[in-house]
């Protein structure tokens, strides 16, 4: 118990001569736990801004390409309208439609093209 005791008491009285040394360089210290504290602070941040920056991509990305199928449903479809008004108007079956069918055609083709011209 008595040598328990001993080495415990060298045990915390080796720490004190360099807490002594520390206290006497305490802008040292300060210095040192301020730079430590601004590497921490800017890897957060660097971090954040590495993972918000991904997911600004990520939405990007992905409005990009949702745009894209729309337009190419849009000239699917401008193609099979225009197709079927022409028939129609050209056979007399339904000419007042089939002219629609061909206006509404042409007006979706330059939407669609206008907006694939705008998107690159």
């Amino acid at each position: 118990m008595r040598l328990a005791i001993q080495l415990l008491a060298l045990a915390l009285a080796l720490p004190l001569p360099s807490l002594g040394v520390a206290l006497a360089q305490g802008a040292d210290v300060n210095q040192t736990l301020t730079s430590m504290y601004e590497n921490v602070v800017s890897g957060a941040k660097a971090t954040i801004e590495r993972f918000l920056t991904g997911v600004q991509d990520l939405f990007l990305f992905t409005i990009r390409k949702g745009l894209e199928v729309l337009i190419t449903l849009a000239r699917a479809s401008y193609v099979a309208l225009g197709l079927l008004g022409l028939v129609l108007w050209a056979t007399g079956i339904s000419p007042y439609r089939g002219r629609h069918l061909v206006v509404g055609a042409v007006v979706l083709a330059i939407i669609a093209e206008v907006a694939r011209g705008l998107l690159g």
